[in-house]
C-alpha cells in the first residue's frame, strides 16, 4: 500500500479527518469559469437549438421559472438574477414572473431554505411556491406518453405563457442524467405521474449515465414535450459547486450537450475494481438524508469487487429522506421481499430500500451518519459513529490485508467509476 496522506472528507456542512490509504479518484480538473454571472448572460444569448431567451418572451406573458430544492446543489441563486433581469428587459416585470422549486415527490421547504436556494434578493422580488405533488387541485393533466404514463403537472405551471426550467445535470441512477426535462418531470408533475415513471427502475437499461434506449428518460422527455418548455438554463458544477459549464436553450439539445460536458468532467476510469472504497457522499447537501446520499454510494459502488467493503461518510441529518423508505425497512428483511411487495403494489420511496438492501447484499457497507444504528443495520449495512470513524477504518483496513486495493473517492455524489475495459469495447 501506498503511505497514509491525510484528507478531510466532507460530512454535512463539516468534515472528518482521515488518513487516506490508495488510489484518489476523483473528477478531472477543469479550470472554473472566471466570471460566472457573464457566462450564465452569454448562455443566455447564445443557446442551443432555440432563440435567445430575450426574443422568446414577450410583454403581458406570464413566465414561469422553475428551480432545484434544497436537496439539490443547483445554484439558482447564480442563474435567477440573470434570468429575471433578461425577462425584465424582454418587457415582462416582475410582478408577471413566479418561481416554483420543483420538490417533485419531496418534503416542504421551510422559508428559509427557500430564501437559501434563490437568494435574498430574488425571494422578495419574485413570489415563490413549492409544488405539491400530492394536491391534485393544483395539477392538471396534459397527455399520456407511449409508454402509458398520464401525465399531470402542476396547473400553474401549464397555464404560464412561457416555462423556464433550470438546474444542474448530474449522472442520475435511473433516468441517467439530471437536469433538463427532469425539472418539468418530475420536478412539477404529479405523484401518480412519478410513481410510473420510477416503476421502470427493475428495467437493466434504466441505468446511470444512459440516455438513448432508457426507457426512464424517455419516457420523461415524453412527459416534458407535452409541456414544452421555451427554455432551460443547466450548470456543470465541480463538486465545491464551482462553475463548470452553462448550458442554455432547448430542453433536449442543450441538456444532451451537458451531459457530455458530465461525462468528460465526472466519469473516472479505473483498471479493476478495488477491495476497498474510502468514501464520502460530498457533504451537504448531497448527504442531507439517505435517499439523497444513497446516490453517491450507488456511484462509489462501481470502484467495488462483489462482497468488497466500502466505508461511506453521508451524515443523513433528515433521517431517511421520505417515510416510505423506512416502513419498507422495517417491514421487509430483504431486497427480495422488497421487490416482490414493489412488482405488486409499487411504492415510491420503497424503492429506495430495495437499492439500499441490495447494495448491503452485495457488498460489506460500513456507514458513518447520524442515523439511529438499528435503522442502519435493517438497512443491512453496518453503522458507524462519527468519533469511531477511524477507527473503523483501520479495521477495514486490517481486514483487507496489505495487499488490498483501496480507492478513495471524495465526492463520490460527482464521481462515476468506469472501468477502462468496459469503455474500451463500447467505443469499437
Amino acid at each position: 500500500m501506498n503511505a497514509a496522506q491525510p484528507i478531510d472528507l466532507a460530512y454535512g456542512t463539516g468534515y472528518l479527518p482521515v488518513q487516506a490509504v490508495g488510489d484518489m479518484l476523483a473528477p478531472r480538473a477543469a479550470k472554473p469559469v472566471a466570471d460566472e454571472t457573464r457566462a450564465v448572460l452569454d448562455a443566455l444569448e447564445n443557446p442551443i437549438g432555440t432563440r435567445p431567451l430575450r426574443e422568446i418572451a414577450r410583454p403581458g406573458e406570464r413566465v414561469a421559472i422553475v428551480v432545484n430544492d434544497i436537496t439539490r446543489l443547483a445554484r439558482a441563486d447564480l442563474l435567477l438574477p440573470p434570468i429575471v433581469d433578461t425577462l425584465n428587459a424582454a418587457g415582462v416585470p416582475d410582478r408577471d414572473i413566479f418561481i416554483v422549486f420543483a420538490l417533485g415527490i419531496h418534503r416542504r421547504q421551510t422559508d428559509a431554505e427557500r430564501r437559501m436556494v434563490v437568494g435574498d434578493g430574488i425571494f422578495h422580488r419574485i413570489r415563490t411556491f413549492d409544488h405539491i405533488s400530492t394536491d391534485d387541485s393544483s395539477l392538471v393533466e396534459i397527455g399520456t406518453t407511449s409508454f402509458g404514463n398520464r401525465v399531470e403537472i402542476n396547473r400553474e405551471v401549464w397555464e404560464a405563457d412561457r416555462i423556464v426550467l433550470t438546474g444542474e445535470i448530474i449522472y442520475h441512477l435511473i433516468a441517467g442524467y439530471s437536469g433538463g426535462r427532469k425539472s418539468l418531470v418530475p420536478g412539477v408533475a404529479g405523484f401518480r405521474t412519478t410513481t410510473f415513471n420510477h416503476r421502470m427502475i427493475f428495467d437493466p437499461n434504466c441505468r446511470v449515465g444512459k440516455l438513448d434506449g432508457n426507457p426512464a428518460h424517455e419516457d420523461l422527455l415524453e412527459a416534458c414535450r407535452l409541456a414544452d418548455p421555451d427554455f432551460i438554463v443547466n450548470l456543470v458544477l465541480s463538486p465545491d459547486g464551482g462553475l463548470i459549464r452553462v448550458v442554455a436553450g432547448h430542453y433536449d439539445l442543450a441538456h444532451r450537450e451537458g451531459c457530455r460536458e458530465v461525462d468528460r468532467i465526472l466519469a473516472v476510469e479505473i483498471d479493476r475494481p478495488y477491495d476497498l472504497v474510502v468514501a464520502s457522499a460530498g457533504g451537504f447537501p448531497l448527504d442531507i438524508d439517505l435517499r439523497q446520499a444513497h446516490k453517491g454510494l450507488e456511484n462509489a459502488s462501481h470502484a467495488l469487487r462483489p462482497g468488497g467493503s466500502i466505508l461511506f461518510y453521508a451524515e443523513c441529518p433528515n433521517g431517511a429522506g421520505i417515510q416510505a423508505f423506512e416502513d419498507y425497512v422495517r417491514r421487509y428483511s430483504d431486497e427480495f421481499e422488497m421487490r416482490a411487495a414493489l412488482e405488486r403494489d409499487f411504492v415510491v420511496g420503497g424503492h429506495k430500500a430495495y437499492w439500499v438492501a441490495r447494495l448491503g447484499r452485495l457488498y460489506d457497507v460500513h456507514l458513518v451518519s447520524a442515523l439511529d444504528p438499528e435503522f442502519v443495520r435493517r438497512c443491512h449495512f453496518q453503522p458507524v459513529a462519527p468519533a469511531e470513524h477511524a477507527a473503523a477504518l483501520g479495521r477495514l483496513l486490517e481486514k483487507a490485508g496489505p495487499h488490498a486495493r483501496v480507492a478513495v473517492i471524495p465526492h463520490a455524489g460527482f464521481t462515476l467509476p468506469v472501468q477502462r475495459k468496459l469503455t474500451e469495447v463500447a467505443s469499437l
